[in-house]
């Protein structure tokens, strides 16, 4: 094992070999989004490999770069991944200045009025296939909403204050299809 970082194409390789094994019937549903969950959230080849290490074409091949293609960047923020589940994050907790919500057949609540936001600006792309992704910001925070809805809604939903230069700048990219992509406003 090693403790490479790992790329979302490699965390992809490992979420298809579970779900085949999944509908091989190798594993139960249960099982299926629980490993589905850690591998979105792995950030190493070692997180990685023990979630498919019991199952066919588990061995995966290591693929070592000669040098990094893009620098690394200033910390960051594991995906908030919804699969036939739930995500919620509310409350004091930390929002990367690029972050990604997925939400499939589940949703994802981000409540970001006692978020700590380190950035001016700030990148929330929000993808959400038959499920939904709430965004609630506070009164005076402004948000450039940019998604795109096929089926679907992505929008900001109710008032909109007029903006406080003082509060970060939130921009939500993304996809809503057959789901929702909601930004509202909340005291």
């Amino acid at each position: 094992m090693t403790d490479m970082r790992a790329s979302d194409a490699d965390r992809d390789r490992y979420a298809a070999v579970l779900q085949d094994a999944y509908a091989e019937g190798r594993l139960s549903r249960a099982e299926y989004d629980e490993r589905l969950e850690a591998v979105f959230t792995a950030k190493t080849y070692a997180e990685l490999e023990p979630l498919v290490a019991d199952l066919p074409a588990g061995n995966l091949p290591v693929v070592k770069p000669a040098a990094p293609l893009v620098p690394a960047g200033s910390g960051g923020q594991a995906p908030m991944v919804a699969v036939f589940s739930a995500v919620e994050r509310k409350g004091v907790w930390d929002l990367a200045a690029d972050s990604n919500a997925v939400a499939v057949f589940g949703s994802v609540e981000l409540d970001l009025r006692q978020a700590q936001i380190s950035s001016q600006s700030n990148e929330i792309r929000a993808v959400a296939v038959f499920g939904s992704v709430e965004i609630t910001i506070p009164r005076g925070m402004r948000a450039e909403i940019t998604g795109v809805g096929v089926f679907g809604d992505f929008s900001q939903a109710g008032e909109v204050s007029a903006p406080d230069a003082q509060l970060p700048t939130i921009r939500v990219s993304g996809l809503a299809l057959f789901g929702s992509v909601n930004v509202k406003e909340k005291p």
